[in-house]
């Protein structure tokens, strides 16, 4: 049963998904956003059609010829074909002229922002962006089910190609210029986005409840499309690293949202939403009271998230207790209980207090001395593009996953074959007293000794502090 509307009034509290603030007239009513749920890029959807109609051409050609069709690259079309058809040529222009407002100097510093924070910007998305935004939006859940993008064996592939474009975007200046391979992947995902809206819509065709099109409206709106550019650039702004005990400047947070704006015009989505840091915040906020809500679907999906966890490659592999407290500790007890999450052990809690301790001691260091800086953002970098970018099953942002008539993701139970997904048997620490035995990760284990130093640390300051206070007052 679909929730009923909520209204916020101005200066009313709002408090949600481990987030508080005070509704204004400044943030986005209902009315102004429920609209773009029923708007698309049609630029991008009348692109693909004509992309379609050259490769159906180019693969009757192989078939008179007896011959098997080329693999079909849509970029490689576009780049190809765009002088010889109006539309074609009008959104090569589009997504190839950069706007006035961009400024170069300020997307590089904004790409610099991901790596000087990478661990906490890597965790934040992963519990939050993934746990509460995605699991908790449900015209975005609703699509991705239908595709199979959310089975336990294509969740990883799934995140694989999040983090993917995500590295390629920030690789450097030259990648998100025209031309450049952040801008290429951009666009293709613009692709993959029109291609999955129309797959969807011509299923609905001849049946019209394969997806109800009037509660979620188009599949892939531009509402969708502003939630996803909000969640990728606000909520790591002001609803992880501050949970994590980082603070991002003022002149990082104005850095990091143009960086997102100019990828939203690419993608073909509104940027007007995007003009200033402060606006984004206030967008970001409208779309928690707004969007997110939790449905039963909500919790098939997080239910095979955290089936698929247990089976990240190495050095990625991170436990389901691990997942659990995280999220608790970023979305709070209230979101993680209407999704039946289950409580882990207070341990994990130490493990994720350890993860805190390490990113913002990072954090300070950092700002307190340049070349630590330099040093993190250049290793970062070169770790995240070597081990995520270049690997053997990089995505091209293909129509991998296609919508068909009964084909929904269900809640899937994880066979013990980690072996084709490049997974590795986790450490295994049994406590001499309890009958609990952790399944905990190198990542983790890392983090309880930070935990455990930290303490350690803290304890001998404590103990010396007393002692020379005594030896003070003695005196």
């Amino acid at each position: 049963m679909e929730a009923v509307p909520y209204h916020p009034q101005t200066g009313e509290k709002i408090s949600a998904w481990g987030y508080s603030f005070t509704w204004s007239d400044d943030h986005l009513p209902r009315k102004e956003t429920e609209p773009l749920r029923q708007q698309h890029d049609t630029l991008g959807a009348e692109a693909l059609k004509r992309l379609q109609t050259i490769q159906a051409s180019f693969m009757e050609d192989s078939k008179a010829k007896g011959i098997p069709p080329s693999p079909v690259d849509l970029y490689a079309l576009l780049r190809d074909h765009r002088q010889n058809d109006d539309v074609l040529s009008q959104f090569w222009e589009e997504t190839h002229t950069v706007p006035d407002w961009v400024d170069w100097e300020q997307l590089a510093r904004a790409q610099k922002f991901f790596y000087r924070y990478a661990i906490a910007n890597i965790v934040g998305f992963a519990l939050q962006g993934f746990v509460a935004e995605n699991s908790a939006s449900p015209g975005v859940v609703e699509v991705l089910v239908r595709t199979g993008g959310f089975s336990t064996r294509a969740l990883l592939g799934r995140l694989l190609e999040t983090f993917q474009w995500l590295i390629q975007v920030t690789k450097d200046l030259a990648a998100i210029q025209p031309g450049g391979e952040g801008h290429v992947a951009t666009i293709r995902v613009r692709l993959l986005h029109s291609s999955v809206r129309q797959r969807i819509l011509k299923l609905c065709q001849t049946r019209p409840n394969y997806f109800d099109t009037e509660q979620f409206g188009i599949p892939i709106n531009t509402l969708d499309s502003v939630h996803s550019i909000s969640t990728f650039s606000c909520n790591q702004l002001w609803l992880q690293l501050p949970k994590f005990g980082i603070q991002p400047s003022e002149q990082e947070c104005e850095d990091y949202v143009a960086l997102f704006r100019y990828l939203a015009y690419v993608i073909g989505t509104p940027t007007s939403y995007f003009e200033t840091s402060a606006q984004a915040k206030l967008v970001m906020e409208s779309l928690l009271v707004h969007e997110l809500r939790t449905t039963e679907t909500s919790r098939v999906v997080l239910y095979n998230f955290m089936e698929c966890v247990g089976n990240l490659p190495h050095p990625f592999h991170v436990s389901k207790q691990f997942i659990e407290a995280g999220s608790r500790w970023i979305n709070g007890d209230e979101h993680c209980d209407s999704l039946n999450l289950g409580k882990p052990w207070v341990l994990y809690y130490l493990v994720f207090l350890g993860h805190c301790i390490l990113v913002t001691g990072l954090a300070w260091a950092q700002r307190l001395i340049p070349g630590v800086d330099e040093a993190m953002i250049k290793f970062f970098r070169w770790a995240m593009y070597q081990g995520v970018v270049l690997r053997k099953s990089r995505t091209r942002f293909n129509f991998q996953y296609v919508p068909q008539m009964g084909k929904c993701t269900g809640r899937e139970k994880h066979t013990a074959d980690a072996g084709d997904l490049g997974g590795h048997k986790p450490l295994s620490l049994r406590w001499p007293d309890l009958s609990v035995v952790t399944n905990m990760g190198y990542f983790e284990m890392v983090l309880l000794f930070v935990t455990i130093g930290t303490g350690v640390a803290l304890a001998w300051g404590l103990c010396g502090a007393l002692i020379a206070l005594k030896a003070r007052l003695a005196a």
